[in-house]
């Protein structure tokens, strides 16, 4: 996958593209968690453009990132999710462990939890 990361008014946007490999979580890790260090981070993770998916991979990836942004008291949210992606998710209930938007702009304006000066 290859990531594409922009500050946004506050928020970090991710938009992931290309397809998922086998070892995705390693250099997502080393990719992604500099920018994951501020506390009470807010990321939005932008899919629409990931291609092909392995559930598995793409799935071990993601909550990862969501556990890194828990412990700093953030918050992640999900958009423009494809819809077998989308489909995945409620079939197997992720999305009772993810914050999912229709798009970029409705998760900026959707509720977030505020810990940042906690």
């Amino acid at each position: 996958m290859k990531y594409h990361i922009v500050e946004d008014g506050g928020f970090f946007i991710i938009k992931i593209s290309g397809e998922s490999r086998k070892n995705e979580a390693l250099p997502a890790k080393r990719m992604l968690f500099p920018y994951l260090k501020e506390k009470g981070v807010r990321v939005i993770m932008d899919l629409k453009e990931l291609k092909n998916f392995e559930p598995i991979i793409l799935l071990g990836f993601l909550n990862g990132i969501r556990k890194e942004i828990n412990l700093l008291g953030g918050g992640l949210k999900l958009c423009s999710l494809k819809p077998e992606i989308l489909n995945y998710f409620r079939e197997n209930r992720f999305d009772q462990f993810f914050k999912i938007c229709e798009d970029e702009e409705k998760a900026k304006k959707g509720e977030w939890r505020d810990y940042g000066k906690r």
